[in-house]
């Protein structure tokens, strides 16, 4: 399935909680994770159910590599689940926006790109797609772990 134009993603307060811990704890490398979940509204937004932590093999301050065999891995037991990748998280050690490596595997992964970064001394999040040749901002909305 061509993966349209996604105009929000939802993440449960939970599921901050979790990506800040990887954050957290692959300091002071980058830390990376699977967003894996489901298209709703049309393909319009990106729902995340659950968040599969990787390891990030490059073990650096300015990229990740998520192991190929692992990421097979988590994406076939999602799809046991009736889950998709619909987004790819990493930490920055800067302002969250993607670097000139992150733009060259965009257009490879074209799901919702979520980096958590420095701007103005404190972390913020925040999402991108790389939809037909251009760098778009996708909304992140809050959700109730009810509503998944």
């Amino acid at each position: 399935m061509a993966i349209p134009r996604i105009a929000q993603i939802q993440l449960t307060s939970s599921h901050r909680r979790q990506l800040y811990g990887i954050r957290r704890r692959a300091l002071p490398h980058e830390g990376c994770a699977l967003l894996l979940g489901r298209y709703i509204e049309k393909g319009l937004i990106a729902r995340v159910v659950r968040i599969a932590e990787a390891e990030n093999i490059a073990r650096s301050i300015s990229s990740f590599e998520i192991d190929p065999e692992h990421q097979y891995c988590i994406l076939m037991a999602a799809a046991k689940e009736g889950l998709e990748q619909v987004g790819i998280y990493h930490s920055h050690p800067a302002p969250p926006t993607p670097s000139a490596s992150d733009l060259e595997f965009m257009e490879f992964n074209p799901c919702v790109w979520v980096i958590d970064g420095i701007q103005k001394e404190r972390f913020r999040m925040k999402a991108y797609q790389l939809w037909q040749g251009f760098l778009k901002s996708v909304g992140i909305q809050s959700i109730s772990s009810k509503g998944r």
